[in-house]
């Protein structure tokens, strides 16, 4: 947290590193402070244990500003960057031999240095604009992020086609449709996108981003939709009571069903199935 606290002030204060290093400190200070009142006031303190860490860390935070003082600036920055860099572009080696079905003692980069060929940084670009569109990590941006390092071990593989990794239009990948055959055969029962995606060989945020890809709509959008089409139906042709239809759909209660219909089609149920058998 020191490192990037210190990268950070660099970027938007002015001034030299040793300056920047005792701000950052004073904020750690206070942070740790803070930190302390809420584990004590909470009871969450292992006593023992902390009496022993205190002066380590008294005696470190001493020592630190000692060295500090006595390092030159330029190898300041230079650890700061290399540092900040590692933490920023550090990817798991077996997390991605696994994807790539590398054996474990295969290298990960064939190259040591990337050129940043035109499809890479449009790689690049399409996941700043995706980030930058949504406030928060999604599941979509979490696939949109592991294509994008596919792309980066791509261009270190002088053997893999420099292809970019581009958006498909029609629905014709067979795990999406077979996705959406299992959501219609269980579209009266409770389901879960984990189990789903894992019945298709997939992860959930490839399933997601790929489920995206192929319908323009999100795997909840489209059970949703699947969900009113069989509520529609059982309110035209069936007479079974407003909580039994809720229940044949997996609501809970009348209440959750009825909320759930008026959000989509405007209208509660009960006033939609008068409507309906009026014009039978």
């Amino acid at each position: 947290m020191g490192v990037m606290m210190l990268a950070t002030l660099g970027l938007t204060q002015a001034g030299d590193y040793h300056r920047l290093n005792a701000m950052k400190n004073m904020l750690a200070v206070v942070i740790a402070a803070i930190a302390i009142l809420v584990f004590v006031s909470g009871g969450v303190v292992a006593w023992p244990q902390a009496i022993v860490m205190i002066p380590g860390g008294a005696l470190g935070g001493y020592a630190g500003v000692w060295i500090a003082k006595r390092v030159p600036q330029n190898v300041v920055r230079g650890f700061v960057v290399a540092v900040g860099l590692f933490l920023a572009f550090y990817i798991d080696p077996d997390w991605a031999r696994r994807r790539r079905d590398l054996p474990s003692s295969a290298p990960l980069f064939a190259q040591a240095a990337i050129t940043l060929e035109p499809w890479l940084h449009q790689a690049a670009a399409h996941l700043l604009d995706h980030l930058s569109d949504n406030e928060s990590i999604d599941d979509i941006a979490n696939y949109e992020i592991e294509r994008f390092i596919d792309s980066v071990l791509d261009a270190a593989d002088a053997s893999a086609p420099h292809v970019a990794r581009g958006r498909v239009n029609t629905m014709q990948d067979f795990r999406v449709r077979k996705a959406i055959q299992l959501m219609k055969a269980n579209v009266c029962e409770r389901i879960s996108f984990d189990d789903v995606a894992r019945s298709v060989g997939l992860s959930r945020p490839h399933f997601f981003a790929l489920f995206k890809e192929q319908t323009n709509l999100t795997p909840n959008v489209y059970w949703n939709t699947l969900r009113m089409e069989e509520a529609v139906r059982q309110l035209q042709w069936s007479q079974e009571p407003l909580i039994s239809v809720a229940c044949n759909l997996g609501f809970t209660t009348q209440g959750n069903f009825s909320r759930f219909f008026r959000d989509h089609v405007g209208v509660p149920p009960t006033l939609y199935r008068e409507a309906a058998r009026a014009m039978a």
